[in-house]
């Protein structure tokens, strides 16, 4: 979902009269499932990219969306992108809504578990339409798929709101892939943080060495590193810059120091970049 796509689906929703009410049941549809509570309407608004589902309580400022993109994420570094990209604007989009002067930042984030998987969001109250009003932000990963869930209601109505939140995140589901990434399992258990140059509480520079200085080498390598729980990095691999600096690059890579991410209380491990420039004096 483009982030305008996603900006302008929140303000029709806000502004579609509310539904009649409904006995509740089920969704099942292209892998996607999930229970929904009696008195609240179900209206699916998907395409070819995305499977848009709105819930709405007769009566009721509550608001639930089930956003979930068909596109695999095949990699933790997609899943950061499509967190920054799309979910921290459209986070930024409501907190604006609700009259908030600054956006949830990523140390406010809460967690929730939805099929057996952590979800990454944010909780916000504010006013809308002159009401006291709250609005949860969730992404997830089942199925390499990845589903924001969102939950907007009028304080008034967080009662009327509480049980359908939970037969919903109690019951999603979503099919596994026919052809799984090989490191499907992995994409969740690595939080992606982006060039992490500046995030270095020890970042040891690289020796040149003489060949690459005999070639005239020199320019910026980037390599790609995990960090583990403790904030050691557990691998190190050169993506791009000139080849004979690639080795000293590495080598003092593994040597970097983090302070240890954690998400929602517990240590985590983190995949980014840390780049080396060199310079021919």
């Amino acid at each position: 979902m483009t982030m305008k796509a996603a900006l302008l689906i929140f303000v029709i929703f806000l502004a579609t009269p509310a539904a009649p009410q409904g006995a509740g049941g089920r969704y099942a549809k292209d892998g996607l499932a999930f229970d929904y509570a009696a008195g609240w309407t179900l209206a699916d608004t998907g395409d070819a990219e995305m499977q848009r589902l709105m819930l709405r309580r007769d009566g009721a400022s509550n608001i639930i969306f089930v956003f979930a993109q068909r596109r695999l994420i095949t990699t933790a570094m997609e899943l950061y992108g499509a967190r920054s990209t799309v979910t921290m604007p459209y986070v930024t989009n409501i907190a604006n809504k609700l009259g908030l002067s600054y956006p949830p930042s990523t140390r406010d984030a809460q967690c929730i578990q939805v099929d057996g998987r952590t979800a990454l969001g944010f909780r916000m109250s504010g006013m809308l339409e002159g009401a006291p009003t709250t609005a949860e932000v969730y992404t997830v990963l089942l199925g390499q798929r990845l589903l924001h869930l969102v939950h907007v209601r009028a304080e008034r109505d967080e009662a009327a709101g509480a049980a359908a939140w939970k037969t919903l995140t109690d019951t999603l589901k979503v099919d596994a892939p026919a052809n799984p990434s090989p490191d499907a399992d992995k994409i969740e258990q690595i939080v992606a943080g982006g060039v992490l140059n500046g995030k270095a509480i020890k970042k040891p520079q690289p020796s040149y060495p003489a060949e690459a200085k005999m070639a005239r080498a020199q320019g910026t390598v980037a390599v790609q590193i995990v960090i583990d729980e403790e904030g050691k990095v557990a691998s190190a691999k050169a993506v791009s810059g000139p080849t004979p600096l690639h080795g000293a690059s590495v080598e003092a890579a593994r040597k970097a120091r983090f302070e240890p991410t954690t998400l929602c209380g517990k240590p985590v491990k983190v995949t980014g970049v840390i780049t080396y420039g060199f310079v021919l004096r």
